[in-house]
């Protein structure tokens, strides 16, 4: 009687996380407007007004992500800003004794080696200028970090008449249940981007102005960058990293290997494959950078969708069905902390339910394969199946 409540709870939590991910929403019952409204766009320099959003489409029904930052300027000169590539102008500041040219080429070698050209999915803008209204494509794409880790990505608009360049900045991981990236928020990404000017360009100003930009995450305020000349970058971004989450969890595995020492090492070996994911995907990435990331994700998938439940099947039969549950939801869930903490990124409520639910349904595979009971045990492949289905499926 006991272990059939604690399934049935456990299924209870599944259905109860997959609901608060967003699984059983039904369709918005706001429409977004057909066309770009005249109120939605704002004016930033020349002759082109900008709709400061970017979307999947040529069109307001597509509608992502807030453009949060503008610089006056081009294309080519806002890259050569942030990158503080070749084409910036290094020099030695007359008088000043403590700069030499060494310094220079140590800060210029520095600030080259974080930014490189991004892969991504493409997405669009929209200018309106006296000749009517024009969708674009990115100028250019720019990242920082790993494609199937975390990065800051920065998609990059030149208006037609040059005279401004938008930029839609963003961070985002790689999520290994949805295979894509997911977005924590754009407001961090455009003030380390801010930062980075403050602290080492050269002729350029940077403030922020309030623009009433409703929706896409942006809090209204818009960052705008005015370059007096090709400036340079004396640092990389500003990172906040904490690692400190995972310490909790190790103090709970601990504790549970000493009572129930074959279900803790199932819980840390889960844990160990869902952060060795991670590190083995960026690792390949880095050392093959010509490799299409997609094609490193794709195996990469797989040892989670079949090797966790394959490894939870192997492992729990001759464990205390509680324990084995326990082991495997703490395990789990310390390898989903590990790896959210070393990503260093908010994780999005509704991913927060998916998880606590892929957590619940490997759980009742544990109970079940323990117990050797096999309507648990399908139950709970089940539940897990439909756990990996639905954010594939882009219902999460």
């Amino acid at each position: 009687m006991k272990r059939t409540t604690v399934v049935v709870g456990l299924l209870v939590v599944v259905a109860v996380g997959l609901a608060l991910s967003g699984a059983f929403a039904g369709p918005s019952a706001e429409e977004p407007p057909a066309a770009v409204s005249e109120e939605s766009l704002v004016a930033v320099d020349g002759d082109y007004r900008l709709w400061p959003y970017t979307s999947r489409s040529a069109s307001v029904e597509g509608r992502t992500l807030a453009i949060n930052v503008v610089f006056h300027a081009d294309a080519a000169a806002t890259r050569a800003a942030i990158e503080g590539g070749t084409e910036t102008d290094w020099e030695v500041t007359d008088g000043d004794e403590s700069a030499t040219t060494d310094d220079a080429e140590q800060v210029r070698a520095f600030v080259e080696r974080d930014w490189a050209d991004a892969r991504s999915s493409t997405r669009y803008s929209y200018v309106e200028g006296p000749s009517g209204g024009t969708w674009l494509t990115e100028t250019f794409e720019l990242h920082d970090g790993t494609y199937l880790g975390v990065r800051d990505h920065l998609r990059a608009y030149e208006s037609p008449d040059g005279a401004y360049t938008a930029i839609q900045a963003h961070e985002e991981y790689y999520d290994w249940f949805r295979l894509r990236h997911t977005v924590p928020g754009i407001d961090e990404p455009a003030t380390r981007l801010e930062d980075e000017l403050i602290r080492g360009s050269v002729d350029a100003e940077v403030r922020r102005e309030y623009r009433g930009i409703d929706d896409g995450w942006s809090d209204g305020w818009l960052s705008v960058i005015e370059l007096a000349s090709v400036a340079t970058v004396a640092g990389a971004l500003l990172r906040r990293r904490t690692r400190t989450a995972a310490v909790d969890f190790a103090r709970r595995l601990r504790t549970e290997a000493e009572r129930h020492t074959d279900a803790a090492i199932l819980g840390a070996t889960l844990a160990a494959v869902v952060v060795g994911v991670r590190v083995a995907g960026v690792a390949v990435e880095t050392a093959y950078p010509t490799l299409p990331p997609k094609a490193i994700a794709g195996p990469l998938y797989l040892v989670l969708a079949v090797g966790l439940p394959g490894l939870v099947v192997a492992r729990a039969r001759g464990c205390e069905p509680g324990a084995a549950g326990l082991g495997v939801v703490l395990g789990l869930g310390a390898g989903f902390v590990i790896d959210f903490a070393a990503l260093g990124v908010a994780v999005p409520p509704a991913l927060l339910g998916h998880r606590i639910a892929l957590l619940a349904a490997l759980g009742v595979v544990a109970v079940g394969r323990a117990a050797t009971d096999r309507t648990v045990l399908v139950a709970g492949t089940l539940a897990w199946a439909v756990g990996l289905a639905l954010p594939l499926a882009d219902v999460i």
